[in-house]
């Protein structure tokens, strides 16, 4: 039986031992199912056995040598590039996906020897071209693999550049008050909780990131719920995003039991960037509404409404997605379109939701659905960063 046929009736036994040597891949794959552990692993044999049965000039054969083999459609990425990209995404690092590619390597070649076929000429020229296949598909997987970190590497960054922003903003908005109050020998209580709480937000992110880069792992910022009022957490919020925008009015409304279990500093990044957003975006002349409800026993319900351009379907679908802006963009250049990207990924790290509606009649609505009682976990509220 020549290889490409083996390859293509043995696809089973050689995805067992892809699936086997991939749960050996630590610390990443320890909680991928069997779908995640073979990710493309079928696409990729079954393209590899196809492209050696297609004639080859020595041409084609010297380019496919240094990946640059000929490719069905430019548009439409390969089996092997996808799964490059989403070995990033899980949080391998890219000396295991090479692994992975040295070990189907070795374990087709070993599996069809264990056949015992006859080696004629044919065979070896189809070795050959196994192989030639095998380096495509690698130089394919690790280009997208490198594209992909670094695009995570700059959303990372992007994170944290955004989160710092907020709270060093209102230190030094307070900070002026302070010295211009110290010269006219008036108090400013309020002005200096600002300072305080501004800064330990801020030594909260950077202890965040120390324990993210100690990791090695890509773990992320967790969530640590316990007991509090969101009610409160959510005028605190306020109050400082009020202090930055004096010429914006910010309503708060709340009706019913809001006393529940979570993360107070991720609620309180998630509340500040909806109602930052909303000032950002929404119309000028019109209060920032933010409206609570306990209501419910099970769940604490957060929405932040603005009046403004409406957002389109096709752009509410993607907002929650990384580095995508509002519907009118962002005039600054300061946001990298990471604040909604944030409030989703807390949201969901406690078992919530997040959620955005838009019309002319009713505005821009953004809500957060929380449990009211999250369980202390280990859930990153950012899933899929990894450095690498």
């Amino acid at each position: 039986m020549g290889l490409s046929e083996f390859i293509t009736s043995h696809q089973e036994a050689i995805l067992e031992e892809c699936e086997a040597f991939a749960q050996t891949l630590l610390p990443a794959a320890a909680k991928m199912n069997k779908a995640a552990l073979r990710d493309h692993a079928a696409q990729v044999l079954a393209a590899i056995a196809l492209d050696m049965k297609q004639p080859q000039t020595r041409l084609e054969q010297r380019e496919k040598s240094q990946g640059n083999g000929p490719r069905l459609n430019d548009n439409v990425p390969t089996a092997a590039e996808i799964h490059g990209s989403l070995r990033a995404t899980d949080g391998f690092d890219v000396n295991q996906t090479a692994a992975e590619y040295r070990a189907l390597r070795a374990s087709v070649i070993r599996l069809w020897f264990a056949s015992t076929p006859e080696l004629g000429r044919d065979e070896v020229f189809e070795l050959v071209r196994f192989n030639e296949a095998m380096d495509q598909a690698l130089a394919e997987s690790l280009l997208h693999f490198a594209n992909e970190a670094a695009h995570m590497r700059n959303v990372f960054l992007g994170v944290l550049s955004h989160e710092l922003r907020t709270p060093l903003s209102t230190i030094v908005a307070s900070a002026h008050s302070l010295v211009l109050a110290s010269r006219l020998q008036k108090h400013l209580p309020a002005a200096a909780e600002r300072v305080l709480r501004g800064g330990k937000r801020i030594e909260s992110l950077l202890n965040d990131l120390l324990d993210y880069v100690r990791s090695g792992i890509g773990e992320g910022m967790r969530v640590a719920p316990v007991a509090l009022d969101v009610g409160l957490v959510c005028e605190k919020i306020i109050g400082e995003l009020q202090a930055l925008h004096p010429e914006r009015g910010i309503v708060l409304q709340s009706r019913g039991e809001l006393a529940g279990v979570c993360d107070e500093q991720r609620i309180a990044q998630a509340v500040s960037n909806l109602i930052g957003n909303a000032i950002k975006y929404g119309s000028p002349d019109a209060d920032v509404q933010v409206a609570l409800d306990g209501d419910d026993d099970n769940e604490i319900v957060i929405a932040v409404r603005n009046r403004g351009p409406v957002i389109s379907s096709a752009t509410r679908d993607s907002l929650f997605e990384p580095l995508v802006r509002g519907v009118s963009g962002d005039k600054t250049g300061v946001s990298l379109g990471l604040g909604l990207y944030i409030v989703r990924e807390i949201a969901q790290a406690h078992g919530g939701s997040a959620s955005v509606s838009s019309s002319a009649e009713d505005g821009t609505e953004f809500q957060i659905r929380l449990p009211r009682h999250a369980g202390a976990n280990e859930v990153s509220a950012f899933a899929g960063l990894r450095m690498h």
